[in-house]
C-alpha cells in the first residue's frame, strides 16, 4: 500500500516539475522575444538621434541599420512557434504570413539603409530610413497592452 502512495507522489512531483520546466521555457522564449523588440527600439532610437543631428555619430548609421536587419531576421524565427504571452497578440499566428512579411520587409529595409549609409552617408540613407520606423503600425496590429 505504501508503494502505491509513493508512486503516486513521485508521479505528481514529476508532472509538476515538468509543467514548471515548460512554463520556465515559455517565459524564457517570451523574454527573448521582448529583448529582440527592445533591441529594435534601441537601434531605431539611435538612428533617429543621428538623423535629427542630436548626436555626432553619423558613422554609426550603417551599424544601427545592420542591427535592425539582424534583429528583424531573428524575430522572424523567434515568433515562428505559436507561443502567446507577454504583449504578443494571439492574431500573430492567425495572420502569420502578414506578420512574418513585416519582419522580412524590415530586414530588407535595414540592409538597404546600411548599404546606402556606407556609400553615401546620411544624404543617401536618409530618404530610405522611413522603412525602418514601422514599429507603431505593427504594434497596433500585433501587440496587446
Amino acid at each position: 500500500m505504501k508503494f502505491k502512495y509513493l508512486t503516486a507522489a513521485l508521479a505528481a512531483a514529476v508532472f509538476t516539475f515538468g509543467l514548471s520546466a515548460a512554463q520556465a521555457a515559455d517565459k524564457d522564449v517570451i523574454d527573448y522575444r521582448q529583448n529582440l523588440m527592445k533591441s529594435l527600439g534601441a537601434h531605431a532610437a539611435g538612428l533617429g538621434a543621428i538623423a535629427q543631428n542630436k548626436v555626432p555619430y553619423g558613422d554609426n548609421l550603417a551599424h544601427h541599420a545592420d542591427a535592425i536587419a539582424a534583429a528583424a531576421e531573428a524575430a522572424r524565427l523567434a515568433f515562428k512557434e505559436n507561443l502567446p504571452g507577454g504583449t504578443a497578440a494571439a492574431n500573430i499566428w492567425e495572420e502569420w504570413e502578414d506578420f512574418d512579411n513585416r519582419f522580412a520587409a524590415l530586414a530588407v529595409a535595414g540592409r538597404e539603409v546600411a548599404a546606402a549609409a556606407r556609400s553615401g552617408g546620411m544624404a543617401e540613407a536618409g530618404p530610405k530610413m522611413g522603412g525602418l520606423f514601422i514599429c507603431k503600425s505593427c504594434h497596433d496590429t500585433y501587440r496587446t497592452e
